[in-house]
């Protein structure tokens, strides 16, 4: 069966029924006797969808786990209500007091927050390679428990070579954990190129509307016994209204993708032909230093891209010229958004040159072209320094 039509039958109820799960409200679970009760509890313990107690999902939340396993290719997937708190369950499950962890430079920057304030404060250590690195022996320790990677890096977009540092670190035992959300299991499957946990930040992609918070994470193998035990000695879950919300997103993953696909590409293309852009920062480009592990590993680029504009460019002049894009810090969804970045003061490997002025854009499911044309109306109305 072909990946829409998985997408469009996830958690299907039975017939005759709704189209979608409905949403279920709970938080106690009766039973009529106490064998029926007991036989409930020794059976949600090898099978996630049992409805056994509100903390562990209801219904509707069992429905998307199965969705979100389905659409990585995963053995199990466990929900929490933010992205960035399903960044804490996932890294908190795999990392005790003394370990290391080994993180992508380019990491998202609450990511990089976790490990430097809250794993630091466990115990845990964490140091930082550059994307472009391609030996890791140098920073493996033999403490180091766990691979942190996010690939495209979180504002710049640089890529990594997942299966070869998948590779390096499985020869030692070390667990690959990658920040999927870019690809949502759908450009993406992270699992498939080596790693054995993938973390989505489902307010993004999933979702699409910009109306719902929710994480997820999906394991394989002997990744998924520490998650699991992580997840319910915690408590973490998902509400039922998030659950189904984010399902029903997921129905149009494929058709909003495409379009977010296409349109980013025309909106990178004409930055990177205007005069007043240095370097355009999008991985479905020729230009990208890494394109080819983005031909080999995505089957598509998301609305998600950053353009350096040449040295003393008004971006905020820019952006705040703009009327079809809002300023927000989220992104995934139908609306087209930008905001100024400055990606590179808190890395450990920052780039030698000092980039020009930064602005990182979404392009949503609005028109093409009327989005061309209001960055074409913003890029007139402020000044151009000079050539490209």
């Amino acid at each position: 069966m072909k990946r829409d039509t998985k997408l469009l039958h996830y958690g299907a109820p039975q017939r005759p029924g709704p189209a979608n799960p409905p949403v279920v409200r709970a938080s106690t679970i009766l039973h009529d006797t106490v064998a029926a009760y007991r036989d409930t509890k020794a059976r949600r313990e090898v099978d996630e969808t049992v409805l056994s107690y509100g903390r562990r999902g209801t219904t509707s939340a069992h429905a998307l786990q199965g969705a979100l396993a389905g659409l990585e290719g995963g053995d199990a997937a466990y929900l929490f209500p933010t992205g960035v708190a399903a960044l804490a369950g996932a890294i908190g499950a795999f990392l005790s007091a003394g370990d290391h962890a080994l993180v992508v430079d380019t990491v998202f920057s609450p990511t990089r927050r976790l490990f430097d304030t809250l794993m630091a404060r466990y115990g845990v250590t964490a140091d930082y390679v550059p994307a472009e690195t391609e030996d890791l022996t140098p920073y493996f320790k033999d403490s180091t428990k766990l691979l942190f990677l996010e690939s495209p890096g979180s504002q710049t977009f640089e890529l990594i070579d997942i299966p070869a540092w998948s590779r390096q670190a499985h020869a030692r035992g070390i667990t690959v954990m990658a920040d999927n959300t870019y690809g949502s299991g759908w450009l993406c499957r992270v699992l498939e190129l080596g790693c054995d946990v993938s973390v989505i930040a489902g307010t993004k992609y999933l979702g699409g509307h910009a109306d719902v918070m929710m994480g997820g994470v999906v394991a394989r193998g002997d990744a998924v016994a520490p998650l699991r035990t992580h997840v319910l000695a915690t408590g973490q879950t998902l509400a039922p209204d998030e659950s189904y919300n984010t399902l029903r997103g997921m129905r149009t993953l494929s058709l909003r993708y495409a379009r977010h696909h296409e349109t980013g590409m025309a909106l990178a293309e004409l930055f990177d032909a205007r005069a007043e852009v240095a370097r355009v920062l999008h991985p479905g480009l020729p230009s990208h230093p890494r394109h080819d592990l983005f031909q080999r590993d995505f089957s598509g680029a998301a609305g998600l891209f950053s353009v350096e504009f040449v040295p003393g460019f008004d971006a905020e002049g820019f952006i705040d010229a703009l009327e079809l894009f809002a300023v927000g810090s989220s992104w995934g969804g139908f609306e087209s958004l930008a905001m100024p970045i400055s990606p590179y003061g808190e890395r450990v490997h920052p780039p030698e040159r000092e980039a020009g002025p930064m602005v990182r854009l979404h392009a949503g499911l609005e028109d093409a072209e009327d989005l061309a044309a209001d960055i074409e109306q913003a890029l007139s109305r402020v000044n151009r320094p000079g050539g490209k």
